[in-house]
């Protein structure tokens, strides 16, 4: 068995004693033997796999439960239960580090499996949260300048062509340059500041060649333009921002041709459509550079508010709050923007789309704060 296979098959009887452990502890108390026997294993399971790295992290993304980024879902038979208890205590994210002990593992056993709504505590050698949009979660505000030629981006057309030089790298098979969408974001939070109106930062319509870059940074621009309204931290509205940029990137593994047609699309074409969440999961996954919110809105950004949509899921739910928002800038730029610029909608219409929308497809909450922004101003009234 090569090293790899090893290293996986250890994961897999880990994320297995994790979910009997858990059950065991719950049914039992952490004093049966079944339960000692289970810590055990456990306990021994993480020795082994913490020999070889500092730590050992277990994200939870949507209906996908990632170690050390690879997903183990379809080849755990016993992730489902342990996503089912993550997602139950409220838990995204859980990593061990070398030193774990077994009382660690015990108390954080006995809180897992625990009914009431107190929350998992974090230990010395075991980190446990969410995925939030705050400071603290998401790093400091200074981001990394990056940036292949470090021009400044004083115009929407100049974020635009930013965006279109990053997308056809990977389309070409190079990394994404991610510091060059990072100064996208930091231009259009400069441009926010400067004037709140998202709509007035949006790219107009240049054809089909320039669409994926056009609406990339449109969706950027709704996106940190609902955030900083709803006064979210300058590193947190970033972050959102980026994430925006990308959640179409599994789009551009398709073939030019496909790409063109996108409205168009019928039979086997739409399953490949259906899949670009995935596929743009596993291509920012493979960079590392990210925020967790960009993966979370890549995986979820086709999740509607009531938990249809793509991917469908067994048990419905909603999507992360940072999908949410994303999702209603995203459903906007379509209409506004390329369905506008070819005349089949108008920003009445638009609005009434997405009104008639909310609380199913879209968020109540920021799709009604778009819809404000849209309506006109009122007429001003003569002087009595």
């Amino acid at each position: 068995m090569s090293p790899q296979a090893d290293w996986g098959a250890l994961v897999q009887a880990t994320i297995a004693e994790l979910a009997a452990g858990t059950t065991t502890v719950g049914l039992y108390g952490s004093a049966h033997p079944h339960a000692a026997q289970a810590l055990g294993k456990l306990t021994s399971l993480l020795g082994e796999l913490l020999a070889g790295e500092e730590e050992l992290a277990f994200v939870l993304l949507g209906e996908e439960l990632f170690v050390q980024g690879r997903p183990f879902t379809r080849i755990s038979r016993q992730a489902p239960a342990l996503i089912r208890r993550l997602r139950r205590r409220g838990v995204e994210h859980v990593t061990f580090r070398r030193g774990v002990t077994a009382e660690e593992l015990r108390s954080f056993l006995e809180e897992l499996a625990a009914g009431e709504d107190a929350p998992v505590s974090a230990y010395p050698n075991i980190q446990v949260g969410r995925v939030e949009l705050s400071e603290s979660e998401l790093g400091g505000p200074d981001a990394k300048e990056g940036g292949r030629r470090g021009r400044r981006l004083p115009t929407v057309r100049d974020r635009v062509s930013l965006v279109q030089e990053c997308f056809e790298d990977v389309m070409a098979g190079r990394q994404l340059a991610v510091g060059d969408l990072e100064r996208v974001t930091r231009s259009l939070g400069e441009a926010l500041a400067s004037d709140p109106d998202p709509v007035r930062h949006l790219a107009p319509w240049e054809g089909l060649e320039r669409w994926f870059a056009v609406h990339a940074h449109n969706v950027a621009a709704v996106t940190m333009g609902l955030a900083r309204l709803a006064n979210v931290g300058t590193t947190a509205c970033r972050d959102l921002g980026l994430a925006a940029l990308v959640h179409d990137i599994g789009k551009l593994s398709h073939p030019r041709e496909l790409q063109a047609r996108e409205t168009e699309l019928a039979g086997d074409e739409i399953e490949l459509l259906l899949d670009h969440p995935k596929v743009g999961l596993e291509t920012l996954l493979a960079s590392g550079q990210l925020p967790p919110v960009a993966l979370i809105v890549v995986a979820e950004h086709h999740l509607n508010f009531n938990g249809t949509g793509y991917p469908r899921l067994g048990r419905p739910r909603r999507p992360h709050p940072a999908a949410r928002i994303v999702t209603v800038a995203d459903t906007f730029d379509v209409l506004f923007t390329a369905r506008g610029a070819r005349g089949l909608t108008t920003r009445e219409s638009t609005v009434a789309w997405l009104t008639d929308r909310q609380g199913s497809m879209l968020d109540p909450g920021w799709s009604s704060a778009l819809c404000e922004i849209l309506q006109p101003p009122p007429a001003a009234q003569p002087p009595g």
